[in-house]
């Protein structure tokens, strides 16, 4: 069982929180759950990143933001990249590089908290200007 410390963000009124997610894995089904004042919060999927989309979706429902790198606007998944913790954090009209690449839960500070429709949609975006 893997463990990443997340910093989250509370919309409601921009402070900060600390939050353990957990990483479980049986084989079949992974899950991340998060731990906040009492509360779990969970995402599961059979694809990592699916998965980890799940929890930041269920997360900002209640009311907190991510603030790593899988949870920017511009964080995708290549094909290559599938069913691992990486993720390219993309540039409109630039094709991304190795540089580009980062760890799903690597700290990021966003400016927006997007769902996964909004992710979703500056893909789209993002693959219109290459």
């Amino acid at each position: 069982m893997e463990e990443y410390s997340v910093k989250l963000k509370k919309l409601t009124d921009g402070t900060f929180y600390n939050a353990v997610v957990t990483e479980d894995d049986n084989g079949e089904v992974l899950k991340f759950k998060a731990e906040i004042g009492g509360k779990n919060y969970v995402g599961e999927d059979e694809d990592y990143y699916t998965a980890f989309r799940k929890l930041r979706d269920v997360l900002l429902t209640a009311g907190y933001g991510m603030c790593c790198a899988g949870a920017m606007v511009n964080a995708l998944q290549s094909g290559m990249m599938a069913g691992s913790d990486r993720v390219y954090l993309v540039k409109l009209n630039e094709k991304p590089s190795l540089k580009d690449a980062a760890g799903i839960f690597d700290p990021a500070a966003p400016e927006i908290f997007p769902d996964s429709k909004a992710q979703e949609i500056y893909t789209e975006r993002f693959f219109d200007s290459i």
